[in-house]
């Protein structure tokens, strides 16, 4: 595992240490608390994936669902309304073993700017509620919205 706070020359795991170490300082100028990704791997925080993003895929395989996936879904679609060139979709997996995106335990687990039926993307895990939604989308949440 990685960790943002390790000094360490850059390696696999550098430039998400510098991405998390710059999250963590601009969470602290601004006043807020942004998520901070310790780990190694394809997944990125919220933070910094809502910036390009166009495409989301949301995971509804059991697992995710059992996790909340069809009400993550749901804040996608509704959240997205006027939202120019934003794609919402149900994840294809379909190549895969699985159907899924294989993080079934961090679900509910959302893919950014992947194409259908193949392994390219980001996937971010954990999306739950419509503020982290909102976030991922880059839009603020209207007055008496449900979560």
């Amino acid at each position: 595992r990685c960790s943002p706070l390790q000094l360490a020359p850059l390696s696999a795991c550098g430039e998400m240490r510098l991405l998390a170490l710059l999250a963590a300082s601009l969470a602290l100028v601004a006043g807020f608390s942004a998520p901070v990704h310790t780990a190694c791997s394809s997944r990125v925080p919220a933070v910094f994936a809502k910036a390009a993003a166009t495409r989301f895929e949301v995971c509804q395989n059991k697992y995710c669902r059992k996790k909340g996936a069809a009400a993550t879904l749901r804040h996608f679609q509704e959240l997205s309304k006027g939202v120019e060139g934003v794609e919402v979709l149900v994840a294809d997996m379909s190549h895969t073993e699985h159907g899924c995106f294989d993080e079934c335990t961090m679900g509910p687990n959302v893919r950014l700017d992947g194409q259908p039926k193949s392994d390219g993307g980001k996937v971010v895990n954990g999306v739950k509620g419509a503020a982290a939604v909102a976030e991922l989308l880059g839009v603020e949440l209207p007055d008496g919205y449900q979560q």
